[in-house]
Protein backbone atom coordinates (compact mmCIF):
# COMPACT_ATOMS: atom_id res chain seq x y z
CA UNK A 1 0.00 0.00 0.00
CA UNK A 2 1.22 3.57 -0.99
CA UNK A 3 1.96 5.99 1.98
CA UNK A 4 -0.40 8.57 0.45
CA UNK A 5 -3.03 6.58 0.53
CA UNK A 6 -2.24 5.26 4.14
CA UNK A 7 -2.04 8.53 4.65
CA UNK A 8 -5.74 9.39 3.14
CA UNK A 9 -6.87 6.32 5.29
CA UNK A 10 -5.27 7.81 8.24
CA UNK A 11 -7.19 11.19 7.68
CA UNK A 12 -9.98 10.19 7.12
CA UNK A 13 -9.85 7.80 9.80
CA UNK A 14 -9.05 10.60 12.53
CA UNK A 15 -11.63 12.94 10.74
CA UNK A 16 -14.44 9.88 11.58
CA UNK A 17 -13.23 9.99 14.86
CA UNK A 18 -13.51 13.70 15.71
CA UNK A 19 -16.50 14.40 13.70
CA UNK A 20 -18.02 11.36 16.73
CA UNK A 21 -16.90 12.96 19.50
CA UNK A 22 -18.67 16.14 18.53
CA UNK A 23 -21.98 14.22 17.78
CA UNK A 24 -21.07 12.55 20.84
CA UNK A 25 -20.64 15.80 23.07
CA UNK A 26 -23.03 17.34 21.61
CA UNK A 27 -25.78 14.35 22.35
CA UNK A 28 -24.45 14.76 25.96
CA UNK A 29 -25.18 18.43 25.87
CA UNK A 30 -28.60 18.47 24.80
CA UNK A 31 -29.20 15.31 27.49
CA UNK A 32 -27.86 17.38 30.40
CA UNK A 33 -30.13 20.12 29.63
CA UNK A 34 -33.06 18.15 29.08
CA UNK A 35 -32.28 16.49 32.51
CA UNK A 36 -31.96 19.84 34.30
CA UNK A 37 -35.37 21.03 32.65
CA UNK A 38 -37.10 17.64 33.40
CA UNK A 39 -39.98 17.51 36.18
CA UNK A 40 -39.58 15.67 39.47
CA UNK A 41 -42.42 14.72 41.42
CA UNK A 42 -42.76 13.71 44.94
CA UNK A 43 -45.02 13.16 47.63
CA UNK A 44 -43.25 14.24 50.86
CA UNK A 45 -44.53 14.73 54.50
CA UNK A 46 -44.20 18.69 55.64
CA UNK A 47 -43.99 18.51 59.41
CA UNK A 48 -43.36 22.92 59.66
CA UNK A 49 -47.07 22.76 60.75
CA UNK A 50 -47.59 24.27 63.75
CA UNK A 51 -50.03 21.78 64.76
CA UNK A 52 -50.70 19.21 61.85
CA UNK A 53 -48.62 17.43 59.53
CA UNK A 54 -49.23 17.70 56.08
CA UNK A 55 -48.53 15.39 53.25
CA UNK A 56 -47.42 17.64 49.98
CA UNK A 57 -47.35 16.90 46.55
CA UNK A 58 -44.21 18.65 44.60
CA UNK A 59 -42.96 19.23 41.64
CA UNK A 60 -39.32 19.64 42.76
CA UNK A 61 -37.82 19.42 39.01
CA UNK A 62 -37.45 22.39 36.83
CA UNK A 63 -39.74 21.38 34.03
CA UNK A 64 -43.54 21.16 33.88
CA UNK A 65 -45.26 17.55 34.75
CA UNK A 66 -48.14 16.00 32.84
CA UNK A 67 -50.50 13.07 33.40
CA UNK A 68 -49.00 12.60 37.18
CA UNK A 69 -50.84 9.45 39.46
CA UNK A 70 -50.11 8.33 42.41
CA UNK A 71 -49.39 4.68 43.72
CA UNK A 72 -49.48 4.09 47.73
CA UNK A 73 -47.98 1.13 49.63
CA UNK A 74 -50.85 1.65 52.40
CA UNK A 75 -53.50 4.69 53.04
CA UNK A 76 -52.56 7.99 54.56
CA UNK A 77 -55.15 8.09 57.44
CA UNK A 78 -56.04 9.92 60.19
CA UNK A 79 -56.88 8.64 63.20
CA UNK A 80 -60.60 10.08 62.51
CA UNK A 81 -60.50 7.80 59.86
CA UNK A 82 -60.11 9.81 56.74
CA UNK A 83 -58.15 8.60 53.93
CA UNK A 84 -55.87 11.22 52.43
CA UNK A 85 -55.45 9.10 49.39
CA UNK A 86 -58.77 9.34 48.37
CA UNK A 87 -59.07 12.79 47.55
CA UNK A 88 -59.39 13.41 44.11
CA UNK A 89 -56.09 14.12 43.19
CA UNK A 90 -54.69 11.52 44.58
CA UNK A 91 -56.97 8.70 43.02
CA UNK A 92 -57.50 10.44 39.50
CA UNK A 93 -54.14 12.43 39.19
CA UNK A 94 -53.24 15.80 38.30
CA UNK A 95 -53.38 16.79 34.55
CA UNK A 96 -50.19 19.13 34.93
CA UNK A 97 -48.30 20.88 37.47
CA UNK A 98 -46.33 23.97 37.31
CA UNK A 99 -42.22 23.78 38.18
CA UNK A 100 -41.42 24.63 41.67
CA UNK A 101 -45.03 24.17 43.12
CA UNK A 102 -46.73 22.13 45.84
CA UNK A 103 -50.13 20.73 46.47
CA UNK A 104 -50.49 20.05 50.33
CA UNK A 105 -53.22 18.02 52.28
CA UNK A 106 -53.38 18.22 56.16
CA UNK A 107 -52.91 14.64 57.22
CA UNK A 108 -52.82 14.71 61.17
CA UNK A 109 -51.25 15.84 64.18
CA UNK A 110 -47.62 14.59 64.64
CA UNK A 111 -48.20 12.56 67.55
CA UNK A 112 -51.60 11.10 66.16
CA UNK A 113 -49.65 10.13 62.84
CA UNK A 114 -47.27 8.39 64.48
CA UNK A 115 -49.84 6.75 66.52
CA UNK A 116 -51.39 5.46 63.55
CA UNK A 117 -48.84 4.36 61.66
CA UNK A 118 -47.57 2.20 64.69
CA UNK A 119 -50.62 0.98 65.56
CA UNK A 120 -51.27 -0.59 61.83
CA UNK A 121 -47.80 -2.13 61.76
CA UNK A 122 -46.45 0.26 59.58
CA UNK A 123 -43.14 1.02 61.40
CA UNK A 124 -40.96 1.42 57.66
CA UNK A 125 -43.76 4.03 56.75
CA UNK A 126 -45.31 4.28 53.69
CA UNK A 127 -43.77 4.19 50.22
CA UNK A 128 -45.51 6.48 47.77
CA UNK A 129 -44.98 6.16 43.73
CA UNK A 130 -45.23 9.09 41.94
CA UNK A 131 -45.82 8.35 37.63
CA UNK A 132 -45.77 11.47 35.19
CA UNK A 133 -44.67 12.34 31.94
CA UNK A 134 -42.49 15.53 30.91
CA UNK A 135 -43.36 18.34 28.20
CA UNK A 136 -42.12 15.94 25.56
CA UNK A 137 -44.22 12.85 26.91
CA UNK A 138 -41.33 11.12 28.19
CA UNK A 139 -42.21 8.87 31.26
CA UNK A 140 -40.69 8.90 34.52
CA UNK A 141 -41.07 7.48 38.26
CA UNK A 142 -39.87 8.65 41.52
CA UNK A 143 -40.54 6.31 44.57
CA UNK A 144 -40.53 8.05 48.26
CA UNK A 145 -41.34 6.79 51.67
CA UNK A 146 -42.89 8.66 54.59
CA UNK A 147 -41.97 7.53 57.76
CA UNK A 148 -42.73 10.19 60.22
CA UNK A 149 -41.82 7.34 63.02
CA UNK A 150 -37.99 8.43 62.42
CA UNK A 151 -38.10 11.64 63.78
CA UNK A 152 -38.64 10.10 67.12
CA UNK A 153 -36.33 10.29 69.67
CA UNK A 154 -34.79 13.34 67.88
CA UNK A 155 -37.17 15.94 70.80
CA UNK A 156 -39.39 17.06 67.57
CA UNK A 157 -42.17 15.32 69.21
CA UNK A 158 -41.83 16.36 72.50
CA UNK A 159 -41.22 19.86 70.81
CA UNK A 160 -44.46 19.11 68.94
CA UNK A 161 -46.38 18.43 72.04
CA UNK A 162 -45.17 21.47 74.20
CA UNK A 163 -45.64 24.11 71.18
CA UNK A 164 -49.00 22.57 70.80
CA UNK A 165 -49.53 22.85 74.71
CA UNK A 166 -48.31 27.14 74.61
CA UNK A 167 -50.18 27.37 71.55
CA UNK A 168 -53.87 26.17 73.64
CA UNK A 169 -52.45 28.32 76.85
CA UNK A 170 -52.62 31.41 74.57
CA UNK A 171 -55.65 30.63 72.92
CA UNK A 172 -57.12 30.25 76.24
CA UNK A 173 -55.96 33.55 77.31
CA UNK A 174 -57.24 35.33 74.46
CA UNK A 175 -60.82 33.74 75.44
CA UNK A 176 -60.42 34.70 78.77
CA UNK A 177 -59.11 38.16 77.53
CA UNK A 178 -62.37 38.96 75.97
CA UNK A 179 -65.00 37.09 78.29
CA UNK A 180 -63.28 39.82 80.42
CA UNK A 181 -63.80 42.61 78.07
CA UNK A 182 -67.46 41.45 77.09
CA UNK A 183 -68.08 41.09 81.23
CA UNK A 184 -66.63 45.10 81.62
CA UNK A 185 -68.87 46.04 78.45
CA UNK A 186 -72.07 44.63 80.19
CA UNK A 187 -70.94 45.69 83.77
CA UNK A 188 -70.73 49.84 81.73
CA UNK A 189 -73.54 48.92 80.43
CA UNK A 190 -76.13 47.51 83.53
CA UNK A 191 -73.97 50.97 85.25
CA UNK A 192 -75.13 53.52 82.71
CA UNK A 193 -79.30 52.49 83.03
Amino acid sequence: MDIAVLAQILSSLATFVVAAGILYQGREARRARNDQDRPQIIVDADYTGRFTTNIVVRNIGHGIARNITFEFSAPLQSTSGYDITELPYFRHGINFMAPQTDLPAVWDSFQNVVENLRAKGLTSGIAITSYYEDRQGESYETTWTINPLLLEGSGYSDYKGYEDEVQALQDQARALQKISEDLAEVKETVNRH
